[in-house]
């Protein structure tokens, strides 16, 4: 949960051909962990790194219609993270959405860390709806489908997630 006067943002980005139809996903929730504002889009044909990319860029949009004062954008996607903190060369194929990205990143304060897709289930839906059925979107937790519903109140119980590898002979 993010802190007193924080919102938390998750974002993802999906690709069915990697390039292929593409959508992504972003899901806005408060200090408690409820959604206040989430949404699934189609985008253009893409990868799965220019959608990941083009989900963080929507994130960081809404924070600023919103007026979000202090957003922690969390993505399933290291290599965004890392392109997005400038640690790593950013491929060209998604430059022109990082020069956006930090554009806006300078206009507020922002909070990046990296999640397991464990984590992220809620933008991975959203993003995967959007692929499967088109464009949505949800201004809070009453609007959601039972199933974004039922990824949300499993996340605000703060549950954890097992990751297992099962080790073979």
């Amino acid at each position: 949960m993010p802190s007193e006067g924080w919102v938390k943002v998750n974002t993802d980005g999906a690709s069915r051909g990697n390039p292929g139809k593409s959508s992504i996903g972003v899901c806005v929730r408060n200090q408690e962990g409820d959604v206040i504002y989430a949404l699934g889009k189609e985008i253009n044909e893409a990868t799965n790194t220019e959608a990941k990319a083009l989900a963080f860029l929507e994130a960081l949009k809404i924070g600023n219609e919103h007026n979000y004062n202090n957003v922690w954008l969390q993505t399933d996607s290291m290599p965004i993270k890392k392109f997005v903190e400038e640690l790593w060369k950013t491929p060209w194929c998604i430059v022109k959405y990082m020069e956006e990205i930090w554009q806006l990143m300078g206009r507020g304060n922002y909070r990046v860390s990296h999640i397991y897709r464990e984590g992220d289930k809620q933008a991975y839906y959203l993003a995967n709806y959007a692929i499967d059925i088109g464009d949505i979107e949800f201004h809070g937790f009453r609007q959601l489908d039972s199933k974004g519903r039922k990824i949300v109140n499993q996340d605000k119980l703060q549950c954890p997630y097992l990751r297992v590898k099962v080790a073979r002979n």
